[in-house]
């Protein structure tokens, strides 16, 4: 009977033992997982930002080799050769079709349209050709009011119209005082009357007038003696 108990004791010892060591164990595991869990957070974090500085590299160097061949004496010739065949596409032919069609609003198109075409000996001619009336450019002409100029010699714009190419020039020009040779464009959203004379007593019977939002060469520019009123005098389709 006393062996029985001792062995009972003795079972009864080890089970505690093991329990204890089977709840270390756990433990461990537990605290493994969790330092596991922290580490490879920590770890992901510095990857991405790792990952972030590298793609920030590659941005830079990218950038730097973008430069790099933009600086290149290759990248120079080709681009000054790509300049030379926008600039060749057959200025000729084009100036001639503008020529033959010998309208108005061909010219004024020829001389403020950009279509990468080569126009500079030509533009000269398209002026020419607005302010000859032999042949006269098919269209309309007539003259029209647009402004004030005061005694002092100040040119007020009534926003009737804008200036929008003038030779030689390049900015600052839209609402200054209109000289002849300007390009002009009408800003108002209704058409507007022009008249044969201009001391703008007879209307021009052509049934649109001068429509909105299109353009017209102003071919003379008159200052009323008898108020402060500035005429002007265009071509226009």
């Amino acid at each position: 009977m006393k062996r029985i108990e001792d062995k009972i004791k003795e079972i009864e010892k080890k089970d505690k033992t093991n329990r204890r060591l089977y709840i270390g164990v756990v433990v461990l595991i537990a605290l493994f997982m969790l330092s596991t869990l922290y580490f490879g957070n920590e770890i992901s974090k510095r990857e991405k930002t790792i990952a972030k500085r590298e793609v920030t590299i590659l941005d830079r160097e990218e950038t730097i080799s973008v430069q790099k061949i933009e600086q290149s004496d290759t990248y120079k010739k080709l681009d000054a050769s790509f300049d030379s065949l926008q600039k060749s596409l057959r200025p000729k032919e084009y100036w001639n079709h503008i020529k033959k069609e010998n309208s108005v609003e061909g010219y004024i198109s020829y001389i403020t349209n950009d279509w990468g075409i080569d126009k500079t000996p030509y533009l000269p001619k398209a002026i020419n050709n607005l302010k000859s009336s032999n042949p006269e450019a098919i269209g309309f002409k007539g003259w029209l009011w647009v402004g004030s100029k005061k005694t002092n010699g100040t040119y007020v714009s009534k926003d009737i119209i804008e200036v929008i190419y003038r030779a030689g020039s390049k900015a600052g020009f839209e609402n200054s005082e209109i000289q002849k040779g300007d390009i002009v464009k009408l800003t108002t959203t209704r058409n507007r009357r022009t008249y044969k004379r201009k001391t703008l007593k007879r209307r021009n019977v052509n049934s649109n007038g001068w429509r909105n939002k299109t353009k017209g060469f102003v071919t003379d520019v008159w200052k009323d003696p008898n108020s402060t009123d500035f005429i002007i005098e265009i071509k226009y389709y």
